[in-house]
């Protein structure tokens, strides 16, 4: 299949961490959580100048012009390369909501406003200012679930646990529009990226990048793939 813009500025979590190691006298990365109506927004430089995040002002993907515009309005756009030009931002950190390890409608509107992104701007996500998909520890992954005699998970068979303002479908497990602050969960999943690819010593201000024993167990690759394949008219769900 050939490359799209979006699986071609798709990298790993540790390329973006190398590429801030580069860039860490004049650069940030920015943590980006999507939810229905808003993106959730976070700067962090490199660890050796600041530990924690900093949380942003969320913006609305859809303003009253651009309500029909598929993806993201050209408002947001804006707002989003002024933000990027002004932190000197290299590489994005994007929130990878799966559910229980199961990749539903929410990682679907990720990967949606992502393609919108990329394909009407070139200055938010492209190869030379990458991305990468870092789904929170808290929301488990299939490697830890066991499997059947023929090497299927079990979670597959099971129904997702209920939480408050969840519907079901034949598709997928959504959630209404949530009422905390997404900005707030951009800056925690770039906390927990930075935790797993730096030793901060704090006293001597030193951050090394420690060698990694296990893969990216939040990274995969052949999501975008799928999306890219199987929604051609660029639905906001994953099939």
């Amino acid at each position: 299949m050939l490359a799209t813009k979006l699986s071609s500025a798709l990298v790993a979590p540790s390329k973006v961490a190398n590429t801030l190691d580069w860039r860490k006298a004049f650069g940030a990365v920015m943590g980006i959580d999507v939810t229905r109506d808003r993106i959730g927004l976070a700067i962090v430089e490199h660890p050796e100048h600041i530990c924690e995040s900093v949380p942003l002002k969320s913006i609305p993907l859809h303003d009253t012009v651009d309500m029909k515009k598929a993806g993201i309005s050209k408002s947001a756009l804006s707002e989003l390369e002024a933000i990027i030009k002004h932190h000197h931002v290299c590489a994005s950190v994007v929130n990878w909501p799966v559910h229980n390890g199961r990749m539903g409608e929410d990682c679907g509107k990720v990967l949606h406003v992502l393609d919108a992104v990329i394909n009407r701007s070139n200055s938010i996500i492209s190869r030379k200012r990458p991305f990468t998909l870092w789904g929170s520890s808290a929301n488990g992954s299939f490697a830890s679930f066991p499997t059947d005699s023929w090497g299927r998970s079990v979670e597959f068979a099971r129904a997702p646990a209920y939480t408050p303002g969840m519907s079901f479908s034949s598709k997928s497990v959504s959630r209404q529009e949530p009422s905390y602050d997404p900005s707030l969960v951009a800056a925690s999943v770039l906390d927990e990226w930075v935790e797993k690819h730096w030793q901060i010593d704090s006293k001597l201000g030193i951050a090394t990048a420690p060698k990694l024993t296990s893969k990216n167990l939040f990274f995969d690759p052949s999501s975008v793939h799928e999306y890219n394949s199987e929604t051609a008219s660029l639905q906001a769900a994953l099939l």
